[in-house]
This record gives C-alpha cells, structure tokens and sequence, in this order.
C-alpha cells in the first residue's frame, strides 16, 4: 500500500451534536464538567498508586494504565468538541481527523486488552493466592502492558490506513461531533466491501440503519392464520410435553441409567430448546397484525436456533457412535462408554453447535441491511436475510457453505460408517431372534436419523432453478416444529424400555392419586 489518498478534500466539517445556541451552551459547562472530573479523578488515581507503598501492587499498576488510558482517549475527542460548541465554524483538517480516529481508536482498543488483562490478574489472586506474587512479577506486567499498547496501535493504524486511503468526493460535511469511521464511511465515493471487511475482522461493526424486521409469515389469509395456528400451538404442546416426558423418566427410571438415554435426554432437550426458540414468536405473529422482531431479537433469534440445530446435528452422530459400540463391542460397552466420556461428547456437541451459531450471526448481522427489512419468511434464518442485505454477501456465503457443509458431511458420514459396521455385525448374528433384537436396539435412532437428514438433504440438495420461499417455509415448519414432535414418538412407541418405564410412571401417578383421595 502506498498510502497515497485519491480526495480533493483537505478538511471536514462536523455538524457537532446540536445547531440549537442555547442548548450548545448547556453542553458545553456539562461536557467541560465531565473533563475536569475525568482528569482530576484519573490523575488522582495515578498519583497516588505511584506514591503510596501499599499501592505498589499489579493491580494498582494496571488501574494506573487504565487512568492514563482514559484521560488520553477523552483527551483526543473533548477539547475539539468543547472548541465546536463554541464556535460557529465546525472545521477538522483532514490530517487532524486522521489523527483523531487514529489515537482514538488506539487508545479504546488498548483500553479493551487492558481490561481483559485485570480480569486475569483478578483470576490469580483469586484462584492461585499463593503463587500470586510469582507469576504477577513486575517483568510479566510490563509485558502485558505493553502488548495492549502495541495491539491497540497497530489495531488503529490499520483502520486509519484503510480509512484515509477511500476517496472523499461526494461531500466533506461529517454527520458526528468527531472522526468516527461509521460517518466516514458515509461520506466516502469508494468501494468500501474490503475495508468492512477488515473493519468486521477485527472490530466486528456493523453499519446498519434498520432497528427492527418485519416477518411476513405463512399467510396472510386471516381464516387460515386462525387454523394454523390452533395447529402449531397442539404440535408445540405435544413437542414440550413428549420431550419433558422423555427427560423425566429418563431421569428417574432405573433401568433407563445408560449412555443411551443420558444423550436421548439430551436430544429431547435440544428438541424442546429449538422448537421454543421460534414457534411462541410465530404463534404470537399468527394473531397479530404487526409482526415485527427487533434487531437484536432476531439476532438471537438466529443465534440459538442456529445453535440448537447444529447441536442436534452433532447429537445424532455421537448416538450413531453410542450404538456402534453397543452392538459391535457389547463386552466392553460400559468401559467405552463411561460417564466422563459421555460428558465431553455432549459438551461438544453444544460447544461446536453454538460457536458454529456465533460465526453464522456474526457475519449474518455484520451486513448492511439498507435496502429493505422486510423478510419473507415467519422466522429469522439466513437465506431470508441475505436477500434484503445490500452488502457483498460472498463472503458470508461461503463461510456459511464451509461450515454449514462441514457439519452435515462430517456427521452424516459418522453416522454411516456407524452403522454400516452395525450393519456388518448384525448380519454376522446367527439366530434370527438375535438379529431382531439388535435391529430394535437402533431402530428408533436411525428412523430419527432418516427423518432429520432427509429434511436437510432437501434444503441444501436440490437444483438451484428448483429453490422457492413458499418452499422453503413449508420445508422450515417441518424441521423447526415438526421433527421435534416426532422424535419423542419415536423413540416411545418404537422402544419397549420406554413404553414399559412411562406405563410404570403413569401407574405409580394413579396410585399416588388415590392414596391422597383415599
């Protein structure tokens, strides 16, 4: 990069927070009020940590810092916007601006490590008490004071780099009261995608106007709006109820304290999260004539949905791997699968689920959504939002392509490989009553299985010519509120350990009634 900026404009202008003098005013005393506080309070803080011995602590040397960081980074944009309140023309020299947004940055980023910092030096006062004074050694502290320095500087180098080197052609006048890269960007004739980029790498902003979406829905027929929604409240009631059945008596029945169970109770669970995340917002929708989501509600949203399903994704392999060893290595089954192991399995899945869902948001809602926020569907998920975004979405989509095509491939070919050695020892059982029973060990699983995946197939498989929203929304009812009705079927009218452990609950729930009739 040679640095050299293509802009005829040599200053800004700042419209500054109000064009009201009487108002100006006002915030002129209140903001140098501020100042004088902010300076004497940290000044305070750093005088007397560097002259009190009781002060000479890591902690006191890092509040140190941290007082000295704030003065500076008020320092930067203060005195300029005290000098705008009083003054009738708001100019900045493009230099100026440059060098605002640049020690700005740099010391609100160093500000951001510094704070992180602190919070592990709290972790081993805590936490190592006795080894405090020899891994918080005055060498290690410079060290990671000066990291922050040169993290936050080198951070806002690069932004002020990319920023200064767009053209300014379009106008000079800043919609802010100081140099900040949002306005900027605003003002700027340039293509600005690999700089929003960058920005989202390392700063994760989002340059977006729109507050909250609107969801179109199902229907807007009001008759049929009436009849779906009695249908999806009876399918979310039949969804929470057979799933907490499946949890409590995995729970409580003793003969269901297997491996097995733990992850079904676990696939219940992530059932009920996920179908909860969106069916109460759509029935609520189906009665309502403004169906809107706020921003940061449809954020999260896609974040837990996103989250739930991937888990889910990743629950059925380790199931598939809980039936191989079963079946393939009985003898040594509880060895394989002990507790600890079952743990970590489950731990992952909902690790890699989530932070799979926190890529997926973050690049999702680092778009800009600028050309409309209405969405076609009666959910936040992501094709809908990629369609009313105005950014570049390439990258984004092929991020969700990586990640989205790891997680099906991968478990999907865990799940074959596992049962294709199930398949291999099941054929190898000579007694025909041996077999069945082997074959009902994993039935209902791989009928889960079946059903889940030949969902997703549809969506991610078809011919691009073939793709349709009122498709897909009919394809999104059955994978976000059907399949988690299903799965608890399943698994109780295709298992007898289940069958029997609910007839047993049912009976000793009709005895306790009586006893307290009686």
């Amino acid at each position: 990069m040679e640095g050299k900026n293509q802009t005829s404009v040599t200053d800004f202008i700042l419209l500054g927070l109000t064009r009201d003098p009487k108002l100006q005013i006002l915030l002129f005393v209140l903001f140098l009020l501020v100042y004088i506080i902010t300076v004497l309070g940290n000044m305070s803080l750093i005088v007397i940590s560097r002259l009190d011995s009781n002060l000479q602590t890591p902690m006191y040397f890092f509040l140190s810092h941290l007082s000295f960081v704030d003065i500076c980074y008020s320092s930067v944009i203060t005195p300029k916007t005290l000098q705008d309140l009083l003054t009738e023309k708001k100019t900045i020299s493009f230099l100026g601006c440059a060098l605002q947004l640049y020690f700005y940055a740099g010391f609100a980023t160093a500000e951001d490590f510094l704070l992180a910092v602190m919070a592990y030096d709290r972790y081993v006062a805590i936490c190592n008490p006795l080894l405090y004074s020899v891994i918080m050694r005055r060498r290690l502290c410079i060290q990671l004071i000066s990291a922050t320095y040169v993290i936050g500087f080198c951070n806002a180098f690069l932004h002020t780099i990319f920023v200064f080197n767009l053209s300014f052609c379009r106008t000079n006048i800043i919609n802010h009261y100081f140099c900040d890269i949002p306005p900027l960007l605003l003002i700027t004739c340039s293509d600005t995608f690999v700089y929003e980029l960058v920005l989202f790498i390392f700063a994760g902003k989002n340059q977006t106007s729109v507050t909250d979406f609107i969801l179109l829905g199902l229907t807007r027929d009001p008759k049929l709006q009436i009849l779906l929604f009695v249908l999806f409240l009876l399918v979310y009631i039949i969804t929470a109820l057979g799933n907490m059945s499946l949890i409590v008596i995995s729970r409580l029945d003793s003969n269901l304290q297997t491996p097995m169970y733990f992850f079904l109770s676990h696939l219940s669970f992530v059932d009920i999260c996920y179908s909860s995340v969106i069916t109460p917002k759509t029935l609520q929708d189906l009665l309502a004539e403004k169906k809107t989501i706020s921003f940061l509600g449809c954020a999260l949203q896609l974040y837990f949905y996103a989250g739930f399903a991937t888990a889910e994704d990743f629950l059925l392999a380790v199931m598939a791997y809980d039936r191989y060893v079963a079946i393939c290595n009985p003898l040594l089954y509880s060895v394989i699968m002990r507790r600890r192991l079952c743990i970590q399995l489950i731990s992952a899945s909902y690790a890699i689920g989530f932070c799979n869902a926190f890529l997926h948001t973050i690049f999702v809602f680092n778009l800009s959504f600028c050309r409309s926020n209405i969405i076609n569907h009666y959910f936040c998920d992501i094709p809908p939002l990629l369609l009313i975004t105005c950014s570049d979405t390439f990258v984004c989509e092929l991020v969700i392509v990586i990640f989205v095509g790891f997680n099906i491939i991968s478990t999907f070919l865990a799940i074959l490989v596992s049962y294709t050695y199930i398949l291999f020892n099941i054929l190898r059982i000579r007694s025909a009553e041996g077999r069945h029973k082997a074959f009902n060990t994993c039935a209902s699983h791989f009928t889960a299985v079946l059903i889940f995946y030949g969902t997703v197939f549809f969506m991610y498989l078809r011919p691009a010519s073939s793709y349709s929203m009122e498709q897909d929304r009919v394809v999104s009812v059955f994978y976000s509120m059907v399949i988690p009705m299903l799965n608890p079927l399943i698994y109780s009218l295709r298992n007898k350990e289940v069958k029997a452990a609910l007839l047993k609950l049912w009976r000793q729930q009709i005895t306790a009634f009586r006893g307290l009739i009686g």
